[in-house]
């Protein structure tokens, strides 16, 4: 354990696991770090070292949840990632976390973090927030769940996964009093400030890597664009041809999104951005395609954009990149379940109609 904080220091307990979220253990732990902060990284163990999701992460505990006292801290912070799962089973971790909460010290949870505050039973009638795929979990522990990249309530602040980290982070600090070298702190809800910089600065993504990524983004827009164009002029039936047509042109509208992202932070498009060849990849199959061959192309096209939108979007520490990851998705989700209904309702009409039973009269005796 840190000896003990002299002054006005700030103590700070971080809660570690394997498999945690590594930027969301390190962006805190590096703001926390340069704002002047001690802090005391709490496993269940300290014989061993603890490997973040991304492998970027590797750290020993300073002390466990056991023999350390909540008393004696003046925040606790719950990363996310796998790691929530395994100390919502340590009922000591459970109930360090009670403990500082009830004596209104800062409980900070990202990401997964708030499964250890549903197992404390700290979220009734809470407004908090997380990752959505434990919305539902939270919602069922009396949480008044919003969908926002920060939310607090008191003692309780809460973020949804690494894009917010930079807003986390900054809350967090200003929750505490802390301040760090250079200019104020902005605004939680500044939406012109530029996040991506204080995220590269506590050890999240940097410019570079976004810049990568949107231009990742661009050629699977553009090749996805290009498709759907020769979809549309292959398209016999005059409704698929109208939904490609505003798929293709949503593509359209997405390019023109991330280019503007990747203008924002200096960087170029790449070359490979310029020519998708999907047509050249695609020609020989259209040959022998229909209407339906290319509704369920289609659908595969759109599922795969889903799930690399959804990855991109839970990847990066850039609240503005990250937004428009968000926006990509619901609308390939939207086209998804538009061409699914379409291709369903063909094969309804397609469907030979039962035969109608035969009535007549009976003759009369």
């Amino acid at each position: 354990m840190t000896e003990k904080s002299q002054d006005n220091t700030k103590r700070i307990a971080i809660l570690i696991e394997s498999n945690v979220e590594d930027s969301e253990f390190q962006i805190p732990y590096a703001a926390l770090t340069e704002a002047g902060a001690l802090i005391s990284v709490l496993g269940s163990r300290t014989n061993e070292k603890y490997a973040g999701k991304q492998g970027k992460l590797s750290i020993a505990a300073d002390g466990t949840t056991t023999e350390m006292r909540a008393a004696d801290f003046d925040a606790v912070i719950i990363p996310g990632g796998m790691a929530p799962d395994r100390m919502r089973t340590n009922m000591k971790t459970v109930r360090f976390v009670q403990d500082a909460f009830e004596q209104g010290k800062l409980v900070a949870a990202v990401c997964h973090g708030p499964q250890v505050l549903i197992e404390g039973d700290l979220l009734k009638g809470k407004r908090a927030t997380g990752f959505r795929a434990i919305r539902k979990d939270m919602q069922n522990a009396g949480a008044n769940y919003s969908d926002a990249p920060i939310v607090t309530d008191d003692n309780l602040i809460t973020s949804r996964r690494p894009a917010d980290l930079p807003i986390f982070a900054t809350a967090i600090l200003r929750h505490l009093g802390l301040r760090v070298k250079g200019p104020d702190l902005p605004q939680l809800d500044d939406q012109n400030f530029d996040w991506q910089q204080l995220g590269e600065r506590w050890s999240g993504s940097t410019k570079t890597e976004i810049i990568d990524a949107l231009n990742t983004a661009i050629r699977g827009e553009r090749y996805a664009l290009e498709a759907f164009e020769k979809y549309a002029e292959k398209a016999t039936d005059a409704e698929i041809k109208a939904a490609f047509k505003e798929i293709g042109e949503s593509k359209a509208r997405h390019i023109q999104l991330l280019e503007g992202r990747l203008s924002a932070l200096g960087g170029q498009e790449g070359l490979q951005a310029a020519g998708s060849g999907a047509w050249a990849t695609m020609k020989s199959w259209f040959q022998s395609s229909d209407d339906n061959d290319l509704l369920l192309r289609a659908l595969g096209d759109l599922q795969t954009g889903v799930v690399d939108a959804f990855n991109l979007t839970n990847k990066f520490t850039d609240p503005a990149t990250a937004s428009i990851f968000d926006e990509i998705e619901v609308d390939i989700a939207k086209h998804e379940q538009h061409i699914a209904d379409i291709y369903h309702s063909r094969l309804d009409k397609a469907k030979p109609k039962p035969a109608q039973p035969t009535t007549g009269t009976a003759a009369s005796a």
